[in-house]
């Protein structure tokens, strides 16, 4: 692949990402995505509220 370094080491980085998920259903890749973001926020000491659909339609609306 040509192009810039960025841009090919991101393209690297997402056909991991769906090597990893490929098989998943939906369902298991919202839980390993909400594993990891726990992770993060844990790892970096945030505290951040976690949001529902339903009250997103207050804000927005």
């Amino acid at each position: 692949m040509k192009g810039p370094k960025g841009l090919r080491e991101i393209h690297h980085i997402m056909e991991s990402i769906y090597e990893e998920e490929k098989e998943l259903t939906p369902a298991q890749r919202v839980e390993k995505l909400r594993e990891e973001s726990n992770k993060f926020m844990l790892e970096r000491k945030l505290s951040l509220k976690r949001v529902k659909p339903s009250e997103l339609k207050h804000v927005i609306g």
